[in-house]
């Protein structure tokens, strides 16, 4: 970020100085393994395995990006400290989303079938590495398996969705059942981000049908190591666009699980999951402010430099009309999500969750990403649509990120619902 504008002085400081670091810190490491990786990052034949997986060689490269950024203090930065992680603010952690998605996110010559998946791992996620979601693990959690996930050696993934329920959470049939000082998992988990690559899994079960009924609470969740007895990975799921991915399917089968591995309270699972959901919301929507800066600065370029009918493009009103409105889209959902960001830091004073503000947010950022990479493609022709300037690949994350952490539908019922309980105030 070139200047301080839109930055609130409270964290200029800390946004600033992140952003510098965190850009040492990926021209440093992530970049030279690209580099050393390139045939392997531009080439999906051999990017992945042919069970879908991400290849050795790649996920023992992002490996070594996690752990330098924790050692480096930015991994796990926006998780809480009781999880290891810096405790720092969702303002902050819009700016910097922004900021390594416009410089370093897909789009980027180098990288057409990997998605950056060098420079991704340095800021964690409830879906992979130290979260809000992880705050309710036991001591005993806490003190064996939560200091590897902040130190990027391990990972973790987040088992909500089912076959039979994605949007539906109340929908799911994974059980969980006492049996003395234990308990008892059986059940499936689908599209579950990171599924194949995690040592550790956060999984949530019905353990009272009767709550569950009543959409009332009944599920729990679970820490669970992935290589469990009973524990079975699945496969991959490929996504949109590719022969592999990073989301898959398990299947639990008596596995059985120490008392002590319950995140949170017996049957407020579902709070738990929220956790992570709403903080996935907000990292979604900060994605996509980045990705689609990057999206309009390739296209200012390009219509200065691309001729037609003897001047360059962006003389043509039609060009400079798309040009206007992907700023004016990418205005609008930047200063959406900061505003929604400082609702959120201030719910401990307020108590008052943006559970509305977080849906529009999200909701918002994704289908108007979708619009400012169709409009980027417009302005670059037939090359928009090339893979050799992966637009196209742009398009299509942004798309894909339409469904998880909530589908489109299911933001505006959320917002919907709030509105009619009298949640009125903009």
């Amino acid at each position: 970020m070139a200047d301080d504008v839109g930055i609130p002085e409270d964290i200029r400081d800390i946004v600033k100085g992140s952003i510098t670091g965190l850009h040492q810190l990926v021209d440093a490491v992530a970049l030279p393994l690209e580099a050393e990786h390139k045939a392997t990052l531009t080439d999906e034949r051999k990017f992945f395995t042919e069970d879908g997986r991400i290849c050795d060689e790649i996920l023992d490269a992002r490996k070594q990006v996690r752990m330098k950024s924790a050692e480096a203090g930015y991994y796990g930065m926006f998780a809480p400290e009781s999880v290891g992680g810096g405790g720092i603010g969702i303002r902050v952690m819009v700016f910097l989303e922004e900021a390594l998605y416009r410089r370093y996110g897909p789009g980027r010559p180098l990288i057409t079938w990997a998605k950056g998946c060098l420079t991704q791992p340095v800021l964690a996620s409830f879906v992979d590495g130290p979260s809000h979601m992880l705050m309710g693990v036991s001591p005993s959690v806490r003190e064996e398996f939560i200091p590897s996930i902040a130190k990027g050696e391990k990972m973790v993934c987040f088992g909500l969705s089912e076959s039979d329920a994605g949007s539906d959470v109340w929908g799911i049939k994974t059980r969980a059942r006492r049996d003395g000082d234990d308990w008892i998992i059986n059940g499936s988990k689908q599209w579950i981000t990171n599924a194949p690559y995690a040592d550790y899994s956060v999984i949530f079960a019905i353990t009272d049908e009767e709550l569950v009924a009543q959409h009332k609470g009944g599920i729990s969740a679970f820490f669970l190591e992935t290589d469990a007895p009973g524990y079975t990975f699945d496969g991959v799921l490929p996504v949109m666009g590719h022969q592999g991915g990073d989301c898959g399917s398990m299947t639990f089968e008596d596995v059985r699980v120490p008392a002590d591995r319950l995140v949170g309270q017996e049957d407020r699972g579902f709070e738990v999951a929220m956790f992570g959901i709403s903080e996935g919301r907000i990292a979604i929507a900060s994605n996509m402010i980045g990705m689609c800066e990057f999206a309009l600065d390739a296209s200012l370029e390009y219509a200065k430099q691309r001729k037609t009918f003897g001047k360059p493009i962006a003389e043509h009103q039609a060009i400079q009309f798309m040009l206007a409105d992907m700023a004016i889209d990418i205005f609008t959902m930047k200063y959406m999500v900061l505003q929604t960001a400082a609702l959120v830091e201030s719910f401990p004073k307020t108590g008052r969750m943006p559970v509305k503000e977080i849906s529009i947010a999200k909701a918002y950022a994704v289908e108007k990403a979708q619009e400012v990479y169709d409009k980027a493609i417009q302005v670059h022709g037939g090359m928009g649509l090339s893979s050799e300037l992966p637009l196209e690949e742009g398009f299509r994350i942004a798309r894909t990120l339409r469904i998880p952490d909530g589908t489109g539908e299911i933001q505006r019922r959320t917002i919907a619902r709030q509105m009619l309980r009298g949640d009125t105030v903009f």
